[in-house]
């Protein structure tokens, strides 16, 4: 795979391990130095303390961002992508506007020059791109693996119980930006989530998660961060925008 046929298996922004990612971001890669992604992804998110000296502080932001967010069922918005793959050298930048309806339906629109759809309804996940005229489809076989839960639902209110069955959590100590706090997201079964981590910014005042990042075990590193000013929580969303209607012509390919 290249990165001129290949931008997500993760997919990011997701998800979970679908994330969302665009299509044309990622391409299989060798494992790279920590050091190198982070300087040409941009927004790196650090290191984690010990797991005995940091677990139940992170654990302590996954509920207090459950409890911040449960009463909020949907979340729109747009991100500011940057994947960056070593194998290449390369940084991909992109801008997405992305939908949420909890607890189990997402879709993120990547814009021009590179346009595709990704689209999670219940356990399918949808990946439509115009250029290649072709659609992937993946069904969700279950629901407590890191690959089933949205890896951006869990900035906005994921059960925090539901969270430490697949993952393991710490709070990040490098990296974070001012007046953020961060949290790395590991799973606990790597082979299974077939990424490295996930991590998260967010404000300390609002507890708004801003930044989501997922690194995925080839060193392919994918990071989103939203626009705040045009971020909305609640409100109602059309069902039609979670109604996998793709051109009667494309492709429908099916992914194991």
């Amino acid at each position: 795979m290249t990165l001129e046929i290949v931008r997500s298996v993760g997919a990011i922004l997701v998800v979970a391990a679908v994330s969302v990612s665009p299509v044309w971001a990622q391409g299989e890669a060798s494992a790279p130095t920590k050091g190198a992604a982070k300087a040409a992804a941009g927004e790196s998110a650090g290191k984690s303390k010990s797991k005995a000296a940091n677990d139940e502080k992170a654990v302590d932001v996954l509920r207090q961002l459950e409890q911040r967010y449960s009463g909020v069922n949907t979340v729109q918005g747009q991100f500011a992508q940057q994947t960056f793959d070593p194998s290449f050298n390369q940084t991909i930048a992109s801008q997405a506007k992305f939908y949420l309806l909890k607890p189990n339906k997402f879709r993120v629109d990547y814009q021009p020059p590179k346009e595709s759809t990704n689209l999670v309804t219940g356990q399918e996940f949808y990946q439509y791109v115009p250029e290649l005229k072709q659609v992937q489809t993946f069904k969700f076989e279950n629901r407590e693996t890191p690959q089933d839960l949205n890896y951006m639902l869990l900035g906005f209110g994921v059960k925090a119980e539901d969270v430490l069955k697949v993952y393991s959590v710490h709070l990040l100590t490098e990296g974070i930006s001012a007046n953020s706090i961060g949290i790395q997201l590991t799973p606990l079964d790597k082979k299974t989530a077939n990424f490295a981590y996930v991590t998260i910014q967010i404000t300390t005042d609002q507890l708004i998660p801003w930044q989501f990042s997922i690194e995925q075990l080839s060193g392919v590193r994918t990071t989103a961060n939203l626009d705040l000013k045009n971020l909305k929580l609640g409100g109602s969303l059309r069902e039609s925008i979670f109604t996998p209607n793709f051109p009667k012509d494309a492709v429908v390919v099916q992914m194991q």
